[in-house]
């Protein structure tokens, strides 16, 4: 593969090329980006946040805004590492002015002393040791205002585990402030500068990965400079993944592509047919065919020997239709159903109603005419039962009938005397 530079690039710059460390025997595609391209995508993400931050508070100075580079992996990376790897930037993002926080283990006496007075780093101005942290910054509202407060939190490599339960979604998913892990010496002013001075990059657990590169304040050469660092470093550390793709995007706005991988040649694989020719291969293995012969037929429309379609409602419905025809002939002809012209008597709850009247002393006649005449309700009519007539014949007077009614009701004479005396 030939080298290609560029030409026609901003003033100052130089044309360069790109290529992954040191491989063996070129086995893999080189990677190579064209400054003028990540220039013009810079470009114009910075006339997008020029508009979008026109009636902004010039105090915050696009302070918050930043520009990332996206990187598109070949295969998701086997396991996601909480502590990220330093890419140096020639262009730091934080500088002497910026406020930064150091969160350390306990006791926090002993590393306040070593940071702030021992050994002094521009920019530290705070260190909070974990209990502090715990008893003080329990809330949301604490947290918030604690990220709020400074610009980068760093952090102790031996607590850097700790970080996501004690700070919680505030730093890690709303405010993106996540903690950089660094390792404390007898002198740790050369690694406090470093994190200071460089950017991250995070092994994630997807295939997509996010460097930042810069402040959206900053100038276009120094944005382009600190992109091309993070190329190389990210290229160094990720060999046995090939990156597929890169872009760059700034908060809240779209992600303009810089490079792309090339396809393979042969074209795009057709999923849709190798599915069909997997499907059909099996099924010529087992003798069965993949997919249902009624799939895709209105009502499950099956294939005859004539070409025809029967469907499946037809064939349910025929069945119903000869036994109609059956029973309308039965009819016609007088045909009688064996089981419907047995005798009800030999029914086994008639027989038992049978065996209890017979206990009771009824006689087999009356069972007999309730048995001829089955629609006759229970409660027949007295000509129908003729024990219960002498019955109501004979009249009874009712029981609850005191016996100074009876007096009452041959009282007339004595009241015919008092109207006489009257008179």
């Amino acid at each position: 593969i030939k080298p290609v530079y560029c030409t026609n690039l901003p003033t100052g710059s130089s044309p360069f090329l790109l290529i992954p460390g040191t491989m063996a025997a070129d086995s893999k595609p080189q990677l190579k980006v064209k400054k003028e391209v990540i220039a013009k995508a810079v470009r114009a993400l910075h006339q997008v946040v020029a508009k979008r931050t026109a009636n902004a508070n010039p105090l915050f100075e696009g302070a918050t805004e930043t520009m990332t580079l996206l990187f598109t992996l070949s295969t998701i990376p086997d396991k996601r590492k909480m502590r990220p790897v330093m890419i140096p930037l020639p262009n730091p993002m934080y500088n002497d002015k910026s406020e930064v926080c150091f969160l350390c283990k306990d006791p926090q006496k002993k590393y306040k002393e070593l940071l702030l007075q021992k050994h002094p780093v521009p920019g530290v101005t705070k260190v909070i040791g974990i209990d502090k942290l715990r008893r003080n910054y329990k809330t949301i509202e604490a947290k918030r205002a604690l990220a709020d407060a400074f610009d980068l939190f760093l952090c102790d490599h031996n607590v850097a585990e700790m970080m996501p339960k004690l700070l919680g979604t505030i730093f890690y998913q709303k405010k993106h402030k996540v903690p950089v892990p660094v390792r404390l010496l007898a002198d740790p002013t050369q690694n406090l500068e470093r994190a200071i001075r460089g950017t991250p990059m995070r092994i994630p657990s997807g295939p997509c990965m996010g460097v930042k590169i810069g402040r959206c304040s900053m100038s276009e050469e120094e944005l382009v400079a600190n992109a091309i660092s993070v190329i190389k470093g990210v290229i160094t550390n990720v060999r046995d993944n090939p990156i597929q793709s890169i872009s760059v995007q700034a908060t809240d706005a779209p992600a303009l592509p810089i490079w792309r991988r090339l396809a393979p040649p042969g074209g795009a694989v057709n999923l849709k047919k190798e599915f069909s020719d997997a499907s059909s291969s099996a099924a010529s293995d087992t003798g069965h065919s993949g997919a249902s012969e009624t799939e895709g037929t209105e009502y499950g429309e099956l294939p005859s020997d004539a070409g025809d379609t029967i469907s499946t409602r037809d064939t349910v419905s025929e069945p119903d239709s000869s036994m109609d025809t059956l029973s309308e002939l039965d009819s016609e002809a007088g045909d009688v159903d064996v089981e419907a012209s047995t005798d009800k008597a030999n029914m086994p709850l008639i027989k038992g109603l049978l065996g209890k009247k017979r206990k009771r002393g009824g006689g087999a006649a009356e069972v007999g005419m309730k048995s001829a005449s089955p629609k006759a309700s229970p409660k027949a009519s007295p000509k129908t039962a003729p024990k219960p007539a002498p019955k109501v014949a004979a009249p009874k007077t009712s029981p609850k009938v005191s016996p100074k009614v009876a007096p009452k009701e041959t009282m007339p004479p004595p009241m015919k005397k008092a109207n006489k005396g009257k008179k």
